[in-house]
């Protein structure tokens, strides 16, 4: 059985993984030391999405916790938050990849830094 799902209240005020420091308490996440600019909405979810690394989490058990009510059949609104978050990420910190997707399921936060393409030789 999976361990449960945290409630938003921040167990620590900072945590570092990755090229990311997450500040919980004031709702800042910085990616190589500059700001990303979240709303509070996209950092819950994206802290919710960290405090489970490498777990795949349910898209239902995301819309729960952030949103407090349980979701509508056919919402997209966690699919559209994620694209937000990961467009800002990719625009602060463009050589890395945080948090994939597990089609018909939910999302995962699993950092990775992607491979830079080799110059070609002429």
């Amino acid at each position: 059985m999976l361990p449960p799902l945290p409630t938003l209240e921040p167990v620590l005020d900072v945590t570092r993984t990755a090229n990311l420091e997450i500040r919980a308490t004031e709702y800042q996440l910085l990616a190589d030391d500059l700001r990303v600019g979240l709303t509070v909405r996209e950092f819950q979810i994206f802290y919710v999405l960290a405090e489970h690394s490498d777990r795949v989490v349910p898209r239902e058990a995301i819309y729960s916790l952030v949103w407090g009510a349980p979701m509508v059949h056919r919402d997209r609104s966690v699919d559209v938050f994620v694209r937000k978050v990961r467009r800002k990420l990719t625009a602060v910190a463009p050589g890395w990849e945080y948090i994939h997707t597990h089609f018909g399921v939910g999302y995962r936060f699993c950092p990775e830094q992607l491979a830079t393409a080799s110059p070609s030789k002429n």
